[in-house]
């Protein structure tokens, strides 16, 4: 088994940044939805601040575009590694190691197929029945599957919200966008504080069932 400890650290680190920048992007959802609001209903507004609204709104897309990709290279590395560590625990793939990595960006399949790797690298780690390899039928803890729904979601709203804004053509418009957007960052948060939680959890069952399989031969030996 070769080990997570590095890549889990990074990519939960990275993951966290992701949140804190989204609650970020919230906020400026939010304020840039009541100033699309004003204006929409003839209310009161300045043209700086539609400039500083603005500006804000396409730094924090940036940054987050760019943590995106920061977060999909950690969390890939993490995924490869722990899906290659199923076998070498005693367990058993439905699919090859590539395809935790290439099933990420396949048109169609990537809605299924990594989903089906994390189902595999959670039951492939079960600590408590060491020696046993894996049980397609076995339980997936909720959350993994509540995670990768708000994962879906979450790009399927911010795909909604771009071809929203880049076809919106006044205010109103625009407001809608915005609120698409919010909705979205707020859903990224939640999937990213359940990524980390997979991310620990996944890797600390790996480790206990190393440790017992060990343990196990030690005994018989």
């Amino acid at each position: 088994m070769k080990p997570l400890e590095s890549r889990a650290r990074f990519a939960v680190i990275v993951l966290v940044v992701i949140a804190v920048v989204d609650a970020f992007a919230v906020w400026v959802d939010w304020d840039r939805y009541d100033l699309l609001d004003r204006i929409v209903n003839n209310g009161s507004f300045t043209i700086a601040e539609a400039d500083t609204s603005d500006s804000r709104n396409a730094a924090v897309g940036a940054l987050q575009l760019a943590l995106l990709g920061l977060g999909a290279v950690g969390f890939i590395l993490w995924f490869v590694r722990a899906y290659a560590n199923v076998n070498a625990l005693g367990s058993s793939r439905r699919f090859s190691v590539k395809w935790a990595g290439w099933g990420w960006f396949v048109p169609i399949l990537a809605l299924w197929r990594p989903k089906q790797i994390a189902n595999d690298i959670w039951r492939g780690s079960d600590p408590e029945h060491p020696e046993q390899t894996q049980n397609e039928h076995a339980p997936v803890a909720l959350f993994v599957t509540v995670w990768w729904i708000l994962w879906l979601l979450s790009n399927w709203l911010s795909q909604i919200g771009a071809r929203a804004t880049f076809s919106g053509d006044d205010a109103s418009s625009l407001r809608g966008a915005t609120m698409v957007y919010l909705v979205g960052d707020s859903v990224d948060i939640v999937a990213a504080a359940l990524a980390v939680v997979f991310i620990r959890r996944a890797s600390a069952r790996q480790l206990l069932r190393a440790d017992r399989r060990q343990t196990a031969g030690s005994i018989e030996g």
